[in-house]
């Protein structure tokens, strides 16, 4: 005896493709119906609906929340002490060579580097990663070239030149020497999130809020679903309007953090694959769409086409040419959107019965 099981709409199915996931038995066609005839065909009902076996893709997808966003603020730390008489407007993105803040009527300029600025850099200075970090720069700025600076750890007199080149272009004195006043070491361009001192505030220690320059999206996923993603894979960003952005999980955190209340989560960083196409938008929450299992190019059928065979496993209800059914063994993969992977004695165009 087989019977017809309708399945819950929209089940949470994540059967992986040629397992199968649990289902909800709703009802069935009558035993009448189902009289089989001794060649094991049975005759079909007038009434009778049939729906063709496809070739068609089964996505299964998650969505999780996220925030579009700069990302979280870092503190912007200038080494010069003295009144503070200009300020780079929030929203600003300053890049290589570009003005911070102006302290005491001179500009503090970003550079790019891991270490920061915490000795004066010149003549007879000792060898060391900073003094290659500023050469980077200089070269970077187009003040010197890599056959006079190497660029390497050592500070000599082609270094000193190429400083005062670079004084010289920034209207400021031309000493071949540079201060903590003078530069701040940022490992990029940074974005100026928010001013925290105003002008003629004193300055010294943090004077701003700075972010990355680009955006991305956020996400603290609980540490039980982490299998779920990993780095690299594509994803789309569901934006607040329904629209949808393709994106990459560009990091994923190790660390997974304590909530009040539910599972600890891990941060997730997403980032858009075109930039260019990020909306205007801050702190702005968005739906993350990740896909957690596709099966490309398979048979497949609405899953109220599925006959239950008594003792397990599962069968289809063929139309033959005749106007006669037949049953015919199947077994299941993957499901997405109410349709379910079939493989068997099956072919794509094949009519098959479902359940009124």
């Amino acid at each position: 005896m087989m019977r017809r099981r309708s399945f819950l709409a929209g089940i949470g199915v994540f059967a992986a493709v040629g397992s199968v996931a649990t289902v909800v038995a709703l009802g069935g066609r009558g035993d009448d119906q189902r009289a089989a005839a001794a060649d094991g065909r049975s005759p079909t009902t007038p009434t009778a609906t049939t729906v063709k076996v496809t070739t068609r893709d089964l996505v299964q997808t998650s969505d999780f929340d996220g925030t579009l966003g700069f990302g979280e603020t870092s503190d912007l730390v200038v080494g010069a002490g003295g009144t503070v008489t200009a300020v780079v407007p929030a929203g600003t993105i300053v890049d290589r060579g570009g003005d911070l803040i102006e302290i005491d009527g001179r500009t503090v300029v970003l550079l790019f580097g891991a270490r920061p600025m915490w000795r004066p850099l010149g003549e007879g200075v000792s060898d060391g990663l900073d003094v290659q970090q500023l050469e980077e720069n200089l070269i970077a700025l187009g003040f010197a070239t890599a056959d006079e600076l190497g660029p390497n750890q050592r500070w000599t007199w082609t270094t000193t030149a190429a400083v005062k080149r670079w004084q010289k272009a920034r209207g400021v004195e031309q000493s071949g020497t540079v201060d903590r006043s003078q530069v701040v070491f940022e490992p990029g361009a940074v974005r100026i999130a928010q001013n925290n001192v105003a002008v003629g505030g004193q300055a010294g220690g943090p004077v701003a809020k700075i972010t990355a320059v680009t955006k991305g999206v956020s996400v603290d996923l609980s540490a039980k679903k982490q299998s779920l993603v990993k780095a690299g894979d594509k994803v789309q960003v569901v934006l607040p309007d329904g629209t949808t952005r393709p994106a990459t999980i560009a990091s994923i955190g190790t660390v997974a953090t304590a909530q009040q209340q539910g599972d600890p989560t891990i941060p997730i960083k997403v980032t858009f694959d075109d930039p260019n196409s990020t909306p205007n938008l801050d702190q702005a929450p968005v739906k993350v769409r990740v896909t957690t299992n596709a099966a490309r190019g398979v048979l497949a059928v609405p899953v109220s086409a599925l006959l239950a065979v008594s003792g397990g496993g599962y069968a289809l209800e063929r139309l033959a040419g005749d106007g006669t059914t037949e049953q015919v063994a199947v077994k299941l993969g993957a499901f997405a959107d109410n349709y379910v992977q079939v493989t068997g004695n099956i072919k794509a165009g094949d009519d098959v019965v479902v359940a009124k």
